[in-house]
């Protein structure tokens, strides 16, 4: 049993999600690998009814399998980890291949050769068996351990954002000519997009706040995926399997960490400031505000934080442990802006404006008495010995203009 929380959106309080795993299921799917291959014996014929034996180190959890008539064997729902596989059966040298990492959404082949002995006699490989590369399917793509996730520069502090750094994926996040609103996201097997605009991009942006290289935030899922959660991603650009392609740009595949054997957890904190070592705009410096010679860069502070923790959470009983992974996170971003609007100046506030006669602004005081404005005194406008209109019309000898002649 698996215990996890994924991060909230929430100012100050993530979202805590508990997922509790059954039974195995016996089917592929995107939260899981595969295993499979051919045992023969050393002329090359199949061997069947031998036992194939996957051990995770981490929890000492095992997977077993048979071969049939054909020599042939699959683990079809494998989780990402790296595992011991051991090849046994009666008559034959029992065969161990060490550290065998299985990937999200990767089928590794394993192919074993057994020698003629006795189970007493282990034959250890040092080094895997078989074609490196990918000869299952045609599909294009990259997985990123959790570690690579840790070190690697994540935009926004989502693990979501790696897809960018793939080939063929452009910085707003389109894929081999597909929109970036056309991605799939998985978490854990189950489907993670967005529904409304499939980016998380343009309405509902997960954090939307952030923007990199004059783009918005990446597209992402609709729970966000901190680095430290996240056990394994991989994202798949072009040829996906039918069973797994559900749109025309890349299919996004991860899957959060589980508990071990040993308790682990992390604590993080992504902290960005505009004010702190942030360029100010030519408009702002050369702008006067209050009693600085400048307007000052509008705060934008963004706070990311969290913690993860798992172990181990029960003894063994009824043929297995139980384990836990809890994951918190919350963020806040106090965000200031500067809004531009025309304003009267302190001389048209007065009754004072400005007329262009011939390529000079003169001052006109439309005012009947003579009026100060910062320290300048203007004498109201006289036209034919009383107050003068300046647009040419005609004399305010009541206070109203009045047409001229």
């Amino acid at each position: 049993m698996q215990v996890s929380c994924a991060s909230g959106r929430l100012p100050f309080w993530g979202a805590i999600f508990l997922f509790f795993a059954g039974a195995p299921v016996w089917a592929q799917t995107a939260a899981t690998g595969a295993v499979s291959g051919l045992v023969t014996d050393p002329q090359g014929a199949a061997i069947p009814q031998v036992e194939v034996t996957l051990t995770n180190p981490a929890t000492n959890g095992t997977l077993r399998a048979i071969t049939n008539d054909a020599g042939r064997y699959i683990f079809p729902s494998v989780p990402p980890a790296v595992y011991n596989v051991t090849f046994s059966k009666q008559g034959f040298n029992l065969r161990r291949i060490d550290a065998q990492n299985v990937q999200v959404g990767q089928m590794l082949t394993l192919d074993a050769q057994m020698q003629v002995g006795s189970l007493t006699t282990v034959v250890e490989v040092s080094e895997t068996p078989g074609a490196e590369l990918q000869t299952v399917n045609a599909t294009v793509g990259t997985t990123v351990n959790a570690q690579s996730i840790i070190t690697l520069p994540i935009f926004g502090a989502d693990a979501s954002s790696l897809a960018l750094i793939q080939p063929g994926v452009t910085p707003e996040g389109s894929v081999a000519g597909a929109m970036y609103d056309q991605n799939t996201f998985q978490l854990d097997g189950g489907n993670n997009s967005n529904d409304m605009d499939g980016s998380m991009r343009d309405y509902t942006g997960s954090y939307g706040h952030n923007s990199f290289g004059g783009y918005s935030a990446p597209p992402s899922g609709v729970l966000p995926t901190p680095p430290d959660t996240v056990e394994e991603f991989k994202v798949n650009t072009a040829g996906q399997t039918a069973d797994f392609n559900g749109s025309s740009g890349a299919q996004i595949q991860m899957v959060t960490k589980r508990g071990t054997n040993d308790f682990h957890g992390t604590a993080y904190w992504y902290y960005h400031s505009s004010d702190v070592g942030g360029a100010n705009t030519w408009d702002n410096n050369h702008t006067p505000s209050g009693n600085l010679g400048y307007t000052p860069i509008p705060i934008a502070h963004d706070n990311r934080y969290g913690l993860t923790i798992g172990g181990p959470m029960l003894p063994k009983f009824l043929g297995g442990k139980t384990y836990f992974f809890f994951g918190w996170e919350g963020f806040n971003y106090p965000q200031s802006a500067i809004i531009t609007r025309q304003v009267p100046t302190d001389t048209l506030k007065a009754g004072v404006i400005q007329i262009n006669e011939g390529g000079i602004w003169t001052p006109f005081n439309l005012n009947p008495g003579p009026v100060t404005v910062n320290g300048v005194t203007y004498q109201p406008a006289q036209c034919g010995g009383g107050p003068c209109d300046p647009r040419g019309i005609g004399l305010n000898p009541v206070g109203a203009w009045a047409p001229a002649g």
